[in-house]
């Protein structure tokens, strides 16, 4: 048996996601807090998350969306605009507390000048040990590991990721010779991995307050994705979510082209009561297009339910043909499936419209969002 190929949207930000997971122990994977300092621990140094944004950046693609917000708009964040990213960019960019997620010590070597002790003549070497932490910048620990935990499936994908914000906290100095030995103690931002070019909006209470770098395109989408009425996706959980996106992706990929279109159709001299008007009638096209898949389901499942009983009498009628001869033709005629031909004529009644053919509409997705969610009382 083949295993289905996982689908990757950003191939680099997959592959490097999945190495992530498959480095977790199990004490890491079960403890949202050692989650997130093994997501920063994996970042800090040789410059990848660096990597990963300037490529996302390059890109040709308009999609590409980077993301300043607290914790707690994470999940809305993105569940809702990964219904129209290429590569969703989360970050918090210095907001929040500073957590250690591992301690540093280096070394050094300080000449001192003729003089600067009077025990000691010409240069003097004096070796200092410094201590200091690495800290990631984030309001909630736990909050950030549960989001790595339930976008799991996004993030392996190459579909979302997050990108820690590092500073170097309590350099301690001491030196055992010379003068001016003394402990200091400072806070600076890692400049090494300073992120603000990479991002495009500045988000607050799931509501874009401020642009960094975005272009017209990416906002005319970002915007109303944000604004207009969701429940299927505001009803199913980030874990779900992720999930069904992954398993539907082909499905998942053509409603989100439904969407950019439909949000790039907007017209910018609309005023705010048209504006808000026309999203309401997106948001009825989606629910009755939902309601479609859920009509061609149910007929679907009752078209089987005929086929497979059809089939057996169709079955056991060729049976009885063979032994007791054409004079049965008659009997079988007046059940529909005389015959050979009617046995198959029900085997492609139940093919036709089926389910696996519905699993290739943009509104499959949708729907099974809707179903997890018990949107619309599907």
């Amino acid at each position: 048996m083949f295993r289905r190929k996982q689908p990757a949207q950003n191939p680099d930000i997959a592959k490097h996601m999945r190495g992530l997971f498959a480095a977790m122990s199990p004490a890491e994977r079960g403890d949202p807090q050692l989650m997130a300092k093994k997501y920063g621990q994996y970042f800090y140094g040789g410059a990848l998350a660096h990597r990963l944004a300037r490529s996302q950046k390059r890109s040709r693609a308009h999609f590409h969306i980077g993301f300043e917000a607290a914790d707690g708009d994470f999940a809305t964040l993105t569940k809702r605009s990964a219904l129209v990213a290429e590569t969703l960019l989360l970050s918090h960019r210095g907001t929040g507390s500073c957590h250690s997620i591992f301690p540093r010590r280096t070394t050094s070597t300080t000449n001192y000048p003729v003089g600067a002790n009077p025990s000691l003549s010409g240069l003097a070497l004096s070796t200092r040990e410094s201590t200091s932490a690495v800290y990631m910048t984030c309001r909630d620990l736990n909050a950030l590991g549960q989001w790595i935990t339930d976008a799991e499936p996004l993030l392996k994908s190459g579909l979302a990721w997050y990108m820690p914000d590092y500073w170097v906290d309590g350099e301690s100095t001491i030196s055992p010779r010379g003068p001016g030995a003394s402990s200091v103690r400072t806070i600076r931002r890692d400049e090494s991995h300073d992120i603000p070019s990479y991002l495009d909006f500045l988000v607050q209470d799931g509501k874009v307050v401020g642009e960094f770098d975005a272009s017209p395109v990416a906002s005319q989408v970002v915007r109303p994705v944000l604004r207009i009425d969701l429940p299927f996706v505001d009803g199913v959980t980030l874990r779900d979510f992720s999930e069904i996106t992954v398993q539907e992706f082909a499905s998942y990929a053509q409603l989100r082209l439904f969407l950019r279109d439909a949000f790039l159709g907007l017209d910018d001299a609309l005023n705010a009561e048209q504006s808000e008007r026309e999203m309401v009638r997106i948001g009825q096209r989606i629910e009755s297009e939902i309601r479609g898949v859920q009509s061609q389901l149910t007929a679907a499942r009752r078209k089987r339910a005929v086929a497979v009983t059809g089939a057996t009498i169709g079955t056991v009628g060729a049976t009885l043909v063979a032994v007791y001869g054409p004079a049965f033709n008659e009997a079988l005629a007046v059940l529909g499936v005389a015959g050979a031909g009617g046995v198959w004529g029900v085997v492609q009644a139940m093919a036709d419209g089926g389910p696996r053919a519905l699993r290739d509409s943009q509104w499959y997705y949708v729907w099974a969002l809707a179903k997890k969610s018990n949107t619309y009382g599907l």
